[in-house]
C-alpha cells in the first residue's frame, strides 16, 4: 500500500512536469489573470486525467465505435491549438462581461485546461504507458486506486504551486516581459496544431 502511494506520488510529480502547451497555458494564464485562472486550469486537467485514466485502466470497451476517431480527435484539437495560439498575438482587451461573471470563468479556465489535455493524445499514451507499467506490480484494487489517486492530487498540486509562483513574480515582470511570454505560448500552441496536422495527414495518407 505504501509502495503504491509513493510510487504515484513520484510519478504525479514527472507528470506535471510536462512543458507542454498546458503549462505553457497555466503560467500565462495565472500571469495575466491571477493565481485562480491556473488552478481553475489544473482542475480542468485533472478531470481530464481522470477520464483518460478510466480508459486506460478500463479499456476501450465500453467507448463508442466512432469510424476515424483518431484522426477527428487531431483535426479538432489542432484547430484548437492553433486558434488559441494566434489569439495571443492579439493586443490584450478589457474582460468582458462574460469573462467578470464568476461561473462563467470559472468554465472558460476549466474547459481550456479539460480541452489542452485531452486533445493532446500523447497525454493519453503516457496514460496508457503509466496503466501498462502498474500491471507489472501486480497491484490488488486497492493498490491501484491509492496509485491514481495520489498520482493525480499530486498533478492538481504541482500545477496549482505553478499557478502560484507565476501569479507571485507577475510582479516583478515588466509588460514586455509579460507580452514575451504570451508570444512564446502562442507559438507553442501553434506548433503543437501544427504537428498534430501532421500527424493526422500521416494518417490519412497511409
Amino acid at each position: 500500500m505504501l509502495e503504491a502511494i509513493v510510487f504515484g506520488f513520484v510519478t504525479g510529480v514527472v507528470l506535471s512536469f510536462g512543458f507542454g502547451s498546458v503549462f505553457f497555458a497555466l503560467i500565462q494564464d495565472s500571469i495575466q489573470y491571477g493565481y485562480k485562472a491556473g488552478v481553475k486550469i489544473s482542475l480542468g486537467v485533472v478531470f481530464g486525467d481522470i477520464i483518460m485514466v478510466a480508459i486506460a485502466f478500463l479499456g476501450t470497451s465500453f467507448l463508442p465505435n466512432i469510424p476515424n476517431f483518431g484522426l477527428y480527435s487531431r483535426i479538432f484539437g489542432s484547430v484548437l491549438l492553433i486558434s488559441l495560439g494566434f489569439v495571443q498575438f492579439r493586443k490584450p482587451k478589457a474582460p468582458s462581461k462574460m469573462q467578470e461573471f464568476k461561473l462563467a470563468r470559472f468554465f472558460y479556465f476549466f474547459g481550456k485546461g479539460f480541452l489542452l489535455n485531452v486533445v493532446n493524445p500523447v497525454n493519453f499514451i503516457s496514460w496508457m504507458l503509466v496503466s501498462a507499467t502498474l500491471k507489472g506490480y501486480k497491484y490488488d484494487s486497492l493498490d491501484e486506486f491509492l496509485f491514481f489517486s495520489t498520482c493525480i492530487l499530486m498533478i492538481f498540486v504541482v500545477e496549482s504551486a505553478f499557478a502560484i509562483f507565476a501569479d507571485r513574480i507577475k510582479t516583478k515582470l515588466n509588460d514586455n516581459t509579460i507580452l514575451y511570454i504570451k508570444y512564446i505560448s502562442g507559438l507553442v500552441f501553434i506548433s503543437v496544431g501544427l504537428k498534430m496536422i501532421y500527424d493526422a495527414y500521416k494518417i490519412i495518407v497511409a
